[in-house]
C-alpha cells in the first residue's frame, strides 16, 4: 500500500466518521420553550429527548451521564411527570439568586384528578437553556389517587 492511498484510506475513514457522528443538539434560546419541549418529551415517553434538554450549565446530560443511570433517572422523572395536561404558569416566573442564567419556572401538572405545581429550575448552556432540577416531590406520587 502506497503513502498516498494510505494517507486517503485514513481520510475517508476519517471522514465517515464524522458525519455519521449524531449532530449535536441545540437547547432552545427562551427557557419557556424548554420548559414545553421537555414537558413534550415526557408526554411522548421520549427518553432520549428529555436527555437532550436536561442538564446543567456544562451540558445535556446525554452527552455527560452513564447512560444507564441517566436511563433510569429519565423514567422515574417521566413517571412523576405524566400527565393529561400541563401549563406553565405565566407569573411564576424567577431569577433565582440574582442569576441571570438560572430560571425558576412553576409548571401545572394535571394526572387524572390531581392538580400539583412543579417547580422547575433551568440553566443557561451556551445561547439556550436546560432544565436543571425539578422537584419531583411536589408532583405527588403516581402510584396514588391525590
Amino acid at each position: 500500500m502506497t503513502q498516498s492511498f494510505r494517507c486517503q484510506w485514513f481520510l475517508v475513514a476519517l471522514l465517515t466518521g464524522a458525519c455519521s457522528s449524531p449532530a449535536p443538539t441545540v437547547a432552545p434560546s427562551a427557557p419557556e420553550a424548554t420548559v414545553h419541549g421537555f414537558m413534550g418529551a415526557v408526554a411522548a415517553e421520549d427518553l432520549a429527548r428529555m436527555a437532550d434538554l436536561w442538564g446543567t450549565d456544562d451540558g445535556p446530560a446525554s452527552r455527560k451521564m452513564d447512560q444507564e443511570e441517566l436511563q433510569m433517572r429519565l423514567s422515574v422523572m417521566r413517571q412523576y411527570l405524566a400527565h393529561e395536561s400541563y401549563e406553565v404558569l405565566v407569573g411564576q416566573v424567577g431569577v433565582l439568586s440574582s442569576d441571570e442564567n438560572r430560571r425558576l419556572y412553576q409548571v401545572r401538572v394535571i394526572r387524572g384528578t390531581c392538580l400539583y405545581v412543579v417547580p422547575f429550575t433551568l440553566v443557561r448552556f451556551g445561547q439556550g437553556w436546560l432544565v436543571q432540577s425539578i422537584d419531583l416531590a411536589q408532583a405527588g406520587n403516581p402510584a396514588r389517587v391525590c
